[in-house]
């Protein structure tokens, strides 16, 4: 779903996410024919990539993660993906009435799903396990969903542009505050339940 559209959303945005509007994509297709597989790029990479490979920081040696480890890690960020992007719809679902939108949680589920399918898409990076280069291309794509959310929040949410600016802003802002949470509740868990094992 979203690969048909890729190119066109980035050259052509407004007529895209019209188009994108117009199919009425409902939450099953958004779960299980998007997003449930879009979800396992990132895991089953990371997975792949901190086994075989392994990660090394600057100049030093790498080291690979044990495959229960691994495992394990690439099963909480598979669910802990489809988490956040089912939160990220219900945040913009939460606030669309403040600015005069009633678009439905299902639109909200299609836009948060399109938003972040280019980090999603990135995460294959992580089959070569470079600091810098996966954060570099997790740089780059994070720009790119930016660009979906604000070229896509007027259309799906059906808002002026200037409201839908600040409507960006809102969803940004939960967005990261979610993301913030995630990563303290991940640390916890992984510093006392989940402890590093390398081969």
């Amino acid at each position: 779903m979203f690969f048909r559209y890729f190119w066109e959303l980035v050259y052509n945005p407004q007529r895209s996410w019209r188009l994108v509007r117009k199919q009425r994509y409902g939450l099953r297709h958004s779960y299980f024919t998007q997003l449930s597989w879009m979800a396992a790029i990132p895991s089953v990479s990371f997975y792949i990539g901190s086994t075989q490979m392994g990660w090394r920081i600057g100049v030093g040696d790498y080291h690979t993660l044990a495959h229960e480890t691994a495992m394990y890690l690439g099963i909480a960020l598979y669910i802990s993906i489809i988490a956040f992007v089912s939160l990220l719809a219900f945040s913009v679902y939460w606030i669309e009435r403040v600015y005069g939108s009633n678009a439905g949680f299902r639109n909200c589920m299609v836009l948060a799903t399109f938003v972040v399918s280019p980090i999603l898409g990135a995460g294959i990076c992580t089959l070569l396990p470079l600091v810098w280069f996966n954060a570099l291309v997790l740089l780059l794509a994070m720009f790119v969903s930016l660009y979906f959310l604000f070229t896509g929040m007027p259309v799906m949410m059906k808002v002026s542009v200037e409201r839908s600016f600040l409507f960006c802003l809102a969803t940004i802002t939960v967005a990261v505050m979610v993301k913030s949470l995630y990563f303290g509740i991940a640390a916890f868990v992984f510093v006392n339940w989940l402890p590093l094992t390398t081969l």
